[in-house]
């Protein structure tokens, strides 16, 4: 592709150098070198043999290889295929191996190659005993890629004259040619005498030989054989697929099926569909502006066109206005024809078979719309023999640009698009510095632009041009875009770009002397006396980003999922932590970023924010701080393309960031012991616990028994913080048993956060609990034997060596319970009970639920089961509860037995006909006790002057009754009440 070298731009200006801009694409080599078909005679006498040899060299040792052969019609056979290796013959692959009058597949495995090895393979084809047959063979050589090969042909000649003879008048003279031009004929046939006709392709009448190929639609056209003796078409039948036998029509039809006809006897045609299968309108570079512009001082501007049927007749082409006004003679350069043929000679401007070119002066047409179109000159005009494109001719083009969206939030991507302008024309886009973010790095300004879509180059200018060694010297940022297929795309990355309004440049792609040229070909320069095509302003917006977990607290040491949102265009974001100065990085999972993902958010699940680095030395101790994060971009403050270890203040808020608030807390510790009334059936020996530790991965168990037995082992605590074990069994690890019975103390131990226990006594919980299950001597001397030691001094060393040393951040939860034989009791049974009653039995048990059942069982004086019940729910506390449903059972004496298969229990109970309620006594109403009524003290009477009184004579005194005066009666009365009530009260 060549473009003009005279192409200005204003402020940045690209031109195009006067030799080819080239899109250099990686090419796969062949895995074969150096491949050629050959044979041993292109004219063989019809039915002697033809011998095709295919070679090359070897570059891939790893493959096998495989040739493919194919006929263009059929031979009289291939008897016989010899494939050599480095000169030597070697068995082909009988797999997949053909070989008939049609095709030839023939191939060596593997095994048999190496790279750098020649090979060389040899058939021979007997020929049919046909004169005048043409045979085509094409294929490929396989070597874990395809090689096409090169086509050869040969023509059968007859056996009565050497083709290579001259003709002798009135003698009979076979025509040949490898590529006949329409000026000769089509096909393969002879001719007596100069009288012979030719078929040209000014039009589609003539003879047409064997061999030829002919279209559909055509007309006007005579078969002839090698005697020049005229063929009947209804002579030719389908050689093959599914319409095969089909006759040949003629004129030939629109519909007729494609492939072979034969007579069989040895003529044949090809019928094929006639297609245009290109047609371009070219600028002077070559580039196709069909569906664009052309302009019109593109005076070496043409129209390309690719078809099929050049061997029948030539292809017109026809330029239309708006109007539909014929204007092809003005629209080509002067003396240039309107219908060509590929086959005509090369200076008159065919390029090869198949493809003809028609110059164009487009300077001769007005501003507007144009039709080109194509078709045969005279039966080939519709379908696919013809084809149609438009083109706009522009005398004065200004480029246009757009943007997909006029506001941005930073930090997304912005498409631009060019239109209105020539095709293959480079135009530079312009972002000036004076856009640019505070603080962007050189290599930051360099991105600026994406290259993307249409672009071909991008980078950043200085006062002398392309390139910059200093941001502080760049003056702008350019992108260089070609316009392919009718306009230009490229995209701006405005996450470089200050929230504000920023103006995007376009310039012209024509102008002046280049000063530096570029890989790409592009001359840039600085010129402030040059304008631009268009511009257009976008409004970027500041972007959002936020944490939405961790939100209010973390467990130092704990598990967390980190999340959050980031808006479209930020590719990885930054966490940091501050406490009372700068912000200080945290690593996730030992990365200095977290990625984002496609929905505008970033997540990262199961990480321990605390740590030993920077930021995560922070949030490792108890406290609240600030957790902020921040656009990877923007943590890149001193521009080595990874964030800062530590930002300011300034610089962490100057940046596309958030933070909040986040308070750390201290590790935590609980746990619980399922028992059952206390204890634990030693002939289970099994215990259920849970509990909770936040910021821990692991916590020790420890069961410490009465002689200073002790069992202790790691327990694993989920992502939720919490542990929990079922069916814990209580027994030793070296050793067979378990404890001893009686008390026992259980024991979750956590490591706090500084993972030791104690003072460096154990650096894991595993180390801890080994010392405490095997007894073992602990490394400063500590002796934890339980042989030595007893239950309360284990305990002891427990927590001397744990929560209570010193400086010891450790944890501890305690519970006891009784470690005792299997017991399961009768404490209360309803006796007597009805014969259709209900036994309801209460019990205590010290043995599990759902591991364990307590039959219930009704027993005769002979101890024989009457009926029978179960109970497998019971709660913590042991007890237990149980009915037996009787029906009609005789009364008597029974007995009760619980039994929960290792213990047992009995109680007596009475079977009556009726249990007979009693009727409860009512106790007799309480009579109110009267109010006193308080009586008055009589009023102190003056006492009266004595007056001797003569003394009366001595005489007997009458008695009087003592008592309340007045009253005798009611008194009475009241105790004759009283009595009465006595006597019912006893009654009763």
């Amino acid at each position: 592709m060549t473009l003009d070298a005279k192409k200005t731009r204003a402020i940045l200006l690209a031109v195009i150098m006067a030799t080819s801009v080239v899109a250099m694409g990686g090419l796969g080599s062949a895995e074969v070198t150096g491949e050629s078909a050959d044979l041993s005679t292109q004219t063989p006498e019809q039915g002697t043999d033809v011998t095709v040899t295919v070679s090359g060299t070897v570059n891939n040792g790893s493959n096998g290889l495989l040739l493919t052969h194919n006929f263009n019609q059929s031979v009289g056979s291939t008897p016989t295929v010899d494939f050599q290796i480095n000169g030597n013959t070697v068995q082909t692959n009988p797999t997949g191996r053909i070989v008939d009058d049609t095709t030839v597949t023939t191939g060596v495995q593997s095994s048999k190659v190496n790279t750098s090895d020649s090979f060389t393979i040899d058939y021979t084809i007997t020929t049919e005993d046909v004169a005048g047959k043409t045979v085509e063979i094409t294929g490929n050589i396989d070597n874990g890629q395809q090689t096409t090969l090169g086509a050869i042909q040969y023509t059968t000649q007859s056996s009565q004259q050497s083709p290579d003879q001259p003709a002798n008048a009135g003698d009979v003279t076979p025509i040949t040619s490898d590529n006949p031009s329409p000026s000769e004929n089509r096909g393969q046939f002879a001719f007596p005498g100069e009288d012979a006709s030719y078929t040209t392709a000014d039009d589609d009448d003539g003879d047409v030989g064997n061999g030829a190929t002919i279209f559909q639609g055509e007309e006007d056209i005579t078969f002839r054989d090698g005697n020049f003796d005229e063929v009947g078409p209804a002579t030719l039948e389908r050689t093959a697929g599914d319409n095969e036998g089909v006759t040949l029509s003629f004129p030939i039809p629109n519909d007729q099926a494609e492939g072979s006809y034969a007579n069989g006897a040895g003529f044949s045609v090809t019928v094929q569909e006639p297609r245009v299968t290109t047609l371009e309108v070219q600028n002077n570079g070559e580039n196709d502006v069909s569906g664009g512009i052309l302009e019109s001082d593109q005076d070496d501007a043409s129209v390309l066109v690719e078809y099929n049927y050049e061997e029948a007749e030539n292809i017109e082409l026809t330029v239309e206005d708006e109007n539909g006004v014929d204007v092809t003679g003005e629209a080509l350069d002067p003396g240039e024809a309107d219908n060509k043929n590929a086959d005509s000679p090369p200076a008159d401007g065919s390029t090869d078979d198949g493809i003809v070119r028609f110059e164009l002066n487009p300077s001769n047409l007005d501003e507007g719309e144009y039709t080109f179109s194509v078709a045969g000159v005279e039966d080939f005009d519709s379908g696919d023999a013809t084809q149609s494109v438009t083109t706009t001719i522009s005398a004065d083009q200004t480029a246009s640009l757009s943007l997909s969206e006029d506001e941005a939030v930073q930090g997304s991507d912005t498409t631009f698009t060019i239109e209105n302008s020539p095709e293959g024309e480079f135009h530079p886009v312009v972002l000036d510095e004076s856009e640019f973010r505070d603080g962007l790095s050189l290599d930051q300004a360099e991105d600026v632009f994406r290259n993307v879509g249409d672009t071909a180059e991008t980078g950043v200018a200085d006062s002398n041009g392309p390139g910059a060694n200093d941001i502080d010297n760049v003056e702008y940022a350019y992108a260089i875009v070609e316009i392919d297929g009718g306009n230009g795309i490229g995209s701006v990355e405005t996450q470089f770009l200050d929230d504000s309004s920023a103006t995007v440049e376009l310039y012209p792609s024509d102008g002046v002397t280049p000063i530096e040229s570029h890989p790409a070909n592009v001359v840039l320069t600085i010129d402030d006396g040059f304008e631009t095509d268009d511009e257009e302003d976008i409004d970027v917006i500041e972007g959002s980003i936020s944490i939405s977990s961790p939100s209010n607290s973390y467990v130092t040491g704990s598990e967390v999922d980190l999340n959050g949102t980031a808006n479209e265009g930020i590719d990885e974001v930054a966490i940091y932590a501050r406490d009372n100065q700068d912000y200080e990085l945290v690593t996730i999972d030992g990365d200095n970023v977290v990625q984002t993902e496609g929905d505008d958010s970033f997540e990262e699940t199961d990480i321990v924010l605390s740590g030993d680095n920077l930021g995560n030395n922070i949030l490792s101790l108890p406290g609240t701080y600030r957790i902020g994060v921040i656009s990877a971009q923007d943590a890149d403050a001193n521009g080595d393309d990874v964030p800062d270890s530590v930002l300011t203040t300034s610089d962490f808020n100057r940046g596309l960031s958030s933070q909040q608030s986040l308070r750390v807390l201290d590790t935590g510790l609980e746990s619980s012991f399922v028992t059952y009334n206390g204890q634990i059936a030693s002939d289970d020996a099994q215990i259920t616990f849970s509990g909770s530790a936040p910021g821990k991965s692991d916590v020790v168990v420890a069961f410490v028994g009465p002689r200073g037995q002790a069992i202790a082992q790691t327990i694993s605590v989920d992502d939720d913080d919490t542990f929990s074990e079922e069916d814990f069994t209580l027994a030793f690890r070296n050793v067979a048993g378990t404890l001893s019975e009686g008390t026992v103390s259980a024991h979750i131990i956590s490591a706090g956060r500084d993972g030791n226990f104690g003072d460096g006594f154990a650096d894991s919980e595993s180390n801890f609990a080994d010392i405490i299950a095997t007894g073992a001597t602990g490394p400063d001397g500590t002796d934890f034997s339980g042989n030595a030691n007893t239950g309360d001094q284990v305990r002891e060393l427990i927590i001397a060596n744990s929560v209570d040393d010193t400086a010891s951040d450790d944890l501890i939860t305690t519970e006891t319970f009784r470690f005792a034989d299997g017991l399961t009791t009768i404490d209360t049974i309803n006796s007597p009970v009805a014969n259709n009653g209900t036994i309801e039995i209460q019990g205590q048990t010290n043995q599990r639920p759902d591991e364990n059942v307590i039959t219930v069982e009704l027993l005769d004086e002979e101890g024989d089961s009457v009926t029978i019940s179960d109970t497998e729910q019971w709660g913590t506390n042991g007890n237990w509860n149980a009915t037996i449903e009787l029906n009609a059972v005789e009364t008597g004496n029974y007995t009760v037995e619980a039994d929960d298969g290792d213990n047992s229990d009995r109680a007596s109970v009475q079977v009556v006909e009726q249990v007979t309620e009693e009727t409860p006594t009512p106790e007799p109403t309480a009579t109110e006790e009267p109010t006193p009524t308080a009586t008055p003290e009589p009023t102190a009477t003056e006492e009266p002057t004595p007056t001797a009184t003569p003394e009366p004579e001595t005489e007997e005194p009458t008695s009087t009754p003592t008592g309340t005066p007045g009253f005798g009666i009611v008194v009475a009365l009241i105790a004759l009440i009283a009595a009465a009530l006595l006597a019912v009260r006893r009654n009763n």
